[in-house]
């Protein structure tokens, strides 16, 4: 049976509506979901939020209106802690640059294109983003939001992230804590359900994870990463048989891990701020399991992500997550005098799109024939263009989840999956020659 929060008078003074609609249902929802969750209280926010699903409306028991919202902002409605949006919560996700090369239709409707300078302009929604920005959102339009916000939560601060690849990367690379619930509530109120990763206990290292070789390249680091997470399931994973990560194997790793488990969080030891050696991460607790992903296990993960009967290539996709500045740079030193034989798309955050433009970057890939986009995904938007039934990208999380993209009635989108190399490979030439190295 659920169990009722333990609430301060603050908060049920805002629970009995004494300080407006929204942020009555706002905690209304908060109380729900602490009664899912098991959560005997609320937990004060001090670090960052990012607005994310489901939107304004918190559900269908307590919908909150855009009416309802503009009237909170006009009255000097404010966001409670520094408030990021990592997409847009109106629905289409659509690219805020490089939409004109866009050839995906929305919902699967052939008159809703992303090309389409009505839709894209309608997909923008301009009016509403105005009134959420009036309150404080700061909308970054990127999964990895964390590259570019700038402003980021320091060791053990509380915040309330949620898309997939942000959660190890709040918890483990930066120490700070969240779960999977990043919403209107959780940052407007500055609370969140007191339970998972906000508790130090449940954050402990349980399973033990080791490999037989040295994790060290991009695509190892990816692999291995979706490999821990299969093995791993729920459990807070030790990894143990890397180097130290870059910042793309940290986007790599962190994606992949929450794309084949359910990985909130994990543990290198010597590497991560809660690990100094394996006995910090574990608090000094037997592991309920060891498990050794070796180069057989690798090996098969990789074959795995790769579902193609042909080697021949449509289209080639790289930017999940979004691609940081420095990947910009190497994709544009490989790029450089060189012409696609087959589509290519980059996708990166919004504000690195400035970045990537005044460096060069883009002028380099438009005389490649790629295409430079930010602000969205394939696989968020749910399609591929017409025609593309085989395509080609570099990270396992967008192997997983493109495969609900189809290229028609036939089946299933064959996909490729490698290295960033064997990615622009495949651009130039049309083929694919990717293999586990």
């Amino acid at each position: 049976m659920w169990k009722e929060p333990a609430l301060t008078d603050d908060e049920k003074r805002i629970l009995q509506g004494e300080e407006g609609t929204v942020k009555q249902k706002c905690m209304q929802y908060l109380v729900e979901m602490c009664k899912i969750s098991g959560a005997d209280r609320l937990v004060d926010l001090d670090g960052t939020g990012d607005m994310h699903t489901p939107g304004i409306s918190l559900s269908q028991h307590y919908n909150i209106t855009f009416e309802e919202i503009k009237d909170f902002a006009d009255k000097g409605g404010r966001f409670a802690i520094p408030t990021f949006a990592d997409k847009s919560p109106f629905g289409e996700q659509a690219p805020i640059h490089g939409w004109e090369h866009c050839t995906v239709c929305f919902d699967m409707n052939p008159k809703l294109r992303h090309d389409d300078p009505e839709f894209h302009k309608k997909a923008m929604h301009e009016e509403e983003y105005a009134v959420l920005r009036k309150m404080g959102l700061i909308t970054t339009h990127s999964c990895a939001n964390y590259l570019t916000m700038s402003y980021l939560p320091s060791v053990g601060q509380h915040c309330s992230w949620f898309e997939s690849s942000q959660m190890p990367y709040c918890n483990a690379t930066l120490g700070a804590r969240t779960n999977f619930d990043g919403s209107l509530a959780t940052c407007l109120l500055a609370k969140a359900p007191y339970y998972d990763m906000h508790i130090t206990e449940n954050r402990l290292g349980t399973v033990l994870i080791e490999t037989d070789r040295l994790i060290k390249t991009d695509l190892e680091w990816d692999v291995y990463g979706f490999a821990v997470g299969e093995a791993s399931d729920v459990e807070v994973p030790v990894v143990m048989g890397t180097s130290r990560p870059t910042t793309t194997q940290y986007q790599k790793f962190n994606s992949a891990v929450a794309t084949g488990g359910a990985v909130r969080m994990y543990h290198l030891p010597g590497i991560t701020p809660e690990a100094p050696t394996v006995e910090y991460a574990t608090g000094g607790k037997p592991f309920k399991k060891q498990v050794m992903i070796d180069e057989a296990v690798l090996r098969n993960t990789y074959d795995s992500l790769n579902y193609h009967t042909s080697d021949d290539v449509d289209m080639v996709y790289v930017g999940c997550p979004h691609l940081n500045i420095v990947d910009l740079l190497g994709l544009s030193y490989k790029l450089d005098g060189k012409k696609c034989k087959i589509p290519m798309w980059i996708m990166t955050a919004p504000w690195l799109y400035e970045s990537a433009k005044n460096l060069g970057y883009l002028d380099i890939f438009e005389k490649a024939g790629a295409h430079l986009m930010s602000g969205a995904c394939l696989a968020a938007m749910g399609a591929v263009p017409g025609g593309v039934r085989s395509i080609a990208v570099d990270t396992a999380k967008q192997a997983q989840y493109i495969t609900g993209c189809y290229p028609d009635d036939d089946g299933y989108l064959q996909v490729c999956y490698g290295t960033q190399d064997d990615c622009v490979d495949a651009a130039l030439s049309g083929k694919w020659r990717g293999e586990w190295r």
